[in-house]
């Protein structure tokens, strides 16, 4: 996979300031040349484009998984790099972005999912919502693909199954997101460019993908969006 550096010079060569592209491969989670590209489009018009990222976000922008430090997540197998997501067996800790240990989940034949959970608070109409869960799964693979979460493959063949729930505000979205990451689950927030609607910046949708018993653990008290 491309380093940061790299897409920063790709975006560069496209005639974009090297503080823009680096401001947008970390507001697009280190997704990609892509992501960033559209960010750098939805985003020309706007008056802090230039402004200084977000602390919040800069100082989680070394993760991998979502693009907010979700860590890494691996077998302690000499030699071998960590892998991201959950492990597969036999899996035996997690590895944070600090460098330090947990104990991780073991993947086995344990059933997989991903979750999209929908902030109702704003009201949107039901074109827009699905507009938005389109990009939270849109994004949530992008970056489980680009980061080979262990996992990923198994869920695709079995018919990716997905769930749409609910939330009741954005600190609500905020709440699960953060455990999501404390499970070390790969995550993906959508936050809308203004456009039409809902103001710029507004949260939408969470993505959440994983085990389906640990993905419970954060979601498992959601009703569903009907």
């Amino acid at each position: 996979m491309a380093s940061r550096a790299e897409h920063v010079k790709q975006l560069m060569e496209m005639g974009f300031p090297e503080n823009r592209a680096r401001k947008a491969l970390i507001m697009t989670h280190d997704c990609g040349t892509e992501p960033a590209l559209h960010w750098l489009i939805e985003n020309a018009d706007s008056p802090d484009i230039d402004a200084p990222v977000p602390e919040s976000l800069a100082s989680r922008s070394s993760g991998r998984v979502e693009g907010s430090s979700s860590g890494f997540v691996g077998e302690t197998v000499p030699g071998q790099p960590p892998v991201l997501g959950v492990p597969t067996q036999p899996a035996v800790s997690v590895i944070n972005p600090d460098g330090a240990c947990s104990p991780g989940f073991i993947v086995g034949t344990s059933e997989c999912k991903a979750v999209l959970v929908v902030d109702t608070s704003l009201k949107m109409s039901i074109g827009k919502a699905a507009a938005q869960c389109a990009h939270a799964a849109v994004g949530l693979v992008k970056n489980m693909h680009a980061n080979s979460v262990p996992w990923l493959h198994a869920w695709e063949m079995e018919g990716e199954k997905t769930v749409v729930l609910k939330a009741n505000s954005s600190a609500e979205l905020e709440a699960l997101e953060a455990k999501a990451q404390s499970l070390l689950l790969p995550t993906f927030m959508v936050e809308d460019a203004g456009r039409t609607e809902i103001a710029a910046g507004s949260k939408t949708v969470l993505g959440i993908a994983g085990v389906s018993e640990v993905v419970d653990q954060v979601t498992g008290r959601l009703s569903t969006l009907r």
